[in-house]
């Protein structure tokens, strides 16, 4: 084996290695865009480190509610992330259990790397995403929250603490990451104990 192959296998291990490490933590709620950088350039140290560095706790970063309850006694979440499915999944859990809700939290989850600095500006398009959906859904939407973490244990987690009855999630996201929607809905579907409800199709125009 000549000198440049070697060279070539043992950096391929390495950046290998490092993006594995990363990919590791963007699936445990660490989605900042640093990571996949990181692994390049430190490869198996990173996966060293990884272990210690990820969080297993979610978080409620921001709060907002209106302070106006539904006649219901029902008590509804739904997972957004901005695409056109989590608007399909609000306007399902609206069409479906309008007149029995009490509570309807719209909550989106960001990484644990955006929780670190409260500046951060995920966590400001966040809020500023759900209340454009709290608007549009003419007052429906009693809270809406900003969770940090995995998705899918955010919304499980957040679920069980409030003592919510119902999570409704859209059956795929935005982007390449999907990271709201899609694979969490699955996930969701798994590991929750409390009931799942996944909504397909587009949102209803504005108009209707």
């Amino acid at each position: 084996m000549s000198g440049l192959v070697y060279v070539l296998i043992v950096v391929g291990v390495w950046i290998s290695v490092g993006l594995l490490a990363a990919w590791w933590m963007a699936r445990r709620g660490h989605r900042h865009w640093s990571w996949p950088a990181m692994g390049v350039v430190f490869g198996p140290f990173l996966a060293l480190a990884a272990s210690e560095r990820v969080q297993r706790h979610p978080d409620l970063l921001s709060r907002t509610d209106s302070g106006a309850h539904g006649p219901g006694g029902l008590r509804v979440l739904v997972g957004v992330d901005g695409s056109a499915a989590s608007q399909a999944a609000l306007d399902l859990a609206v069409e479906l259990f309008g007149p029995y809700v009490e509570t309807l939290v719209a909550a989106e989850v960001v990484g644990y790397d955006a929780a670190e600095d409260e500046h951060d500006p995920s966590i400001a398009a966040a809020r500023g995403r759900l209340a454009a959906l709290a608007e549009r859904s003419g007052g429906r939407v009693t809270e809406y929250d900003v969770l940090s973490g995995p998705p899918a244990q955010a919304l499980v987690g957040y679920a069980r603490e409030q003592g919510l009855d119902l999570v409704v999630v859209g059956s795929h996201g935005r982007g390449l990451s999907r990271r709201l929607l899609g694979d969490v809905a699955h996930a969701l579907v798994r590991q929750t104990t409390v009931p799942v409800l996944v909504a397909g199709g587009h949102p209803r125009p504005s108009g209707r």
